[in-house]
């Protein structure tokens, strides 16, 4: 199986107990594409942003009454009866009999201050910091802003970038930059 997605959608809900590590499986209905050993980004809405890289542990199908209190745990909730709530309130009411897949995940990378999920496609979904890496380390010259606000997120950091420069003018000298690398035959 070719492994189609690059993102998972959680809601902001779950975002403090995955970063805290409390929350480690996502549950979907039915039978959902992934394989584990991929890398994909977990994205919260409505804000569809960015919160941190995953690593797929384990992709387990299950049916609904086949959930385990085990489970409920690792995807945040005190039991099976409160995970099969709240999975009914976003699928619609759940039979024993219904399949779901249950995706593990380790954290590989967090976002501080989360990267949106449009900025991830236009970069063909690599990590604007490795960008900024490979852009300085490569020597690469665009234009003067754009080496200016790549060589301060590879120093500072993203989120400083964004706050000195302003969230436009950073996606657009990310854009610039991955596609010089690109041309140069560097990714």
């Amino acid at each position: 199986m070719v492994q189609i997605r690059k993102f998972l959608l959680i809601d902001n809900a779950y975002k403090s107990r995955i970063l805290s590590g409390k929350k480690t499986t996502t549950i979907r209905f039915g039978d959902y594409e992934v394989e584990p050993g991929s890398e994909v980004y977990l994205v919260i809405t409505p804000s569809d942003t960015a919160i941190a890289k995953v690593r797929i542990t384990k992709v387990e199908k299950k049916k609904v009454k086949e959930l385990t209190t085990q489970d409920a745990k690792k995807d945040g909730f005190k039991d099976v009866k409160e995970l099969v709530n709240t999975l009914s309130k976003i699928y619609g009411e759940l039979d024993g009999e219904d399949e779901v897949t249950v995706i593990e995940f380790e954290v590989i990378k967090k976002f501080e201050s989360g990267i949106p999920l449009k900025w991830l496609k236009g970069l063909n979904y690599r990590d604007p910091e490795e960008i900024a890496k490979l852009y300085v380390e490569s020597n690469l010259k665009e234009s003067p802003d754009v080496d200016l606000i790549i060589k301060r997120v590879y120093s500072e950091g993203l989120k400083s970038a964004v706050k000195r420069y302003g969230p436009k003018r950073v996606r657009d000298a990310f854009l610039r930059a991955y596609h010089r690398l690109y041309a140069e035959g560097k990714i």
